[in-house]
C-alpha cells in the first residue's frame, strides 16, 4: 500500500512538472523567441529606412544630373551661337579690309594720275596743301626734302624760317603741313585727301 502510494506520489510529481514545463518554461522560451523576431524585425525596419533614404538620394542626384546636362547643352547652343556669330563677323571684316584695300589702291592710282595732270612729282612736298613751289626751295634750303622730315618738323620752326624767307609768306600757314606729310608718309592717301577736303591754303576751312 505505501509502495503504491509512493508511485501515484511519483506519477502525479511527474505529470505536475511536465505542465509546469508545458505552460511556464515553453512560454518563456516562446517571449524569448519573440523578442528576438522583433529585434530584427526592428533592425530590418532600420535597413529599410536607410536604402529608402539613399534611394530617394539618388533619385534627387538623378533629377540633378538631368538639370546639369539640359544646362550644358543650353551652354553648347549658345557657344555655337557665338562662334557662328565670330565666324560672320570675321568674313565681314575681311570684306572691309578687302574694300579697303580696294579703295587705298584706287586713291593711289588716283594720286599717281594727280600727279600726272598737274606735273607735281608724287614724293614732292608740293602735294601738301599750302605749300607751292618756292616753299619748296625754303623748306629744301633748311635740310626738309620728304615726307617724313616734313612730318617730324615743329610747327614754330616753320613758321621762323617762313618769317625769315620774307613778308611774301606772311600769310602761308604751316599748321596742317606735318600732319599731311605724316599720312603722306604713312602711304594713307584716303586720310590724305580727306584732310585736305577739309582745308583751305593748308588751314582748316572756318566753320
Amino acid at each position: 500500500m505505501n509502495w503504491l502510494s509512493f508511485f501515484i506520489g511519483m506519477l502525479v510529481g511527474w505529470v505536475i512538472e511536465l505542465l509546469i514545463d508545458f505552460f511556464f518554461w515553453r512560454k518563456r522560451r516562446g517571449a524569448a523567441a519573440d523578442k528576438d523576431v522583433r529585434a530584427e524585425l526592428a533592425g530590418t525596419e532600420a535597413k529599410v529606412g536607410q536604402l529608402e533614404a539613399q534611394l530617394a538620394g539618388c533619385r534627387d542626384s538623378a533629377e540633378r544630373l538631368k538639370l546639369c546636362e539640359r544646362e550644358v547643352q543650353a551652354c553648347g547652343s549658345a557657344v555655337q551661337n557665338y562662334k557662328d556669330k565670330l565666324a560672320a563677323a570675321e568674313a565681314e571684316v575681311q570684306r572691309l579690309q578687302a574694300s579697303l584695300a580696294d579703295v587705298n589702291l584706287q586713291m593711289s592710282e588716283r594720286s599717281l594720275s594727280f600727279a600726272a595732270l598737274t606735273g607735281i612729282d608724287q614724293h614732292s612736298l608740293q602735294r601738301v596743301e599750302g605749300i607751292g613751289p618756292k616753299i619748296v626751295e625754303i623748306l629744301n634750303a633748311h635740310g626738309i626734302t620728304t615726307f617724313a622730315e616734313l612730318a617730324e618738323a615743329d610747327v614754330e620752326y616753320l613758321r621762323q624760317i617762313l618769317k625769315e624767307a620774307g613778308s611774301r609768306y606772311r600769310l602761308a600757314e604751316p599748321e596742317t603741313w606735318p600732319t599731311q606729310a605724316r599720312l603722306a608718309a604713312d602711304g594713307d592717301w584716303a586720310g590724305f585727301y580727306e584732310l585736305q577736303s577739309q582745308l583751305k591754303g593748308g588751314r582748316h576751312k572756318p566753320l
